[in-house]
């Protein structure tokens, strides 16, 4: 079993991890800090171990936690318990409305 630190976290050797989650891991730290800079080795390896539409998945995961990092450090994520999102919906215009309104 992969070593863990008190939060959790993998402790800086990935190697104990199997390829597909140690390629996984690099791809979604390369892609959330430097995703211009990502090696040509690092995507040649995705490419041999992921499908296209494994990739792709994956991509949009790594970029919604993303999003949703950026929604709560600017204080505009919202909570949702049930009474907001009862109240929440389509608007006449076609928008989506949170809350009564």
């Amino acid at each position: 079993m992969p070593e863990v630190d008190a939060l959790g976290a993998f402790a800086d050797d990935l190697s104990t991890l199997p390829t597909r989650h140690r390629l996984a891991v690099e791809f979604a730290d390369w892609l959330m800090t430097r995703p211009g800079d990502m090696p040509d080795s690092l995507v040649a390896a995705l490419r041999g171990e992921f499908s296209a539409d494994q990739l792709v998945e994956l991509t949009l995961k790594v970029l919604k936690f993303n999003q949703q990092k950026v929604t709560v450090v600017t204080g505009h994520d919202v909570w949702f318990d049930a009474d907001l999102l009862a109240a929440s919906g389509l608007g006449r215009s076609g928008d989506f409305t949170v809350g009564p309104g």
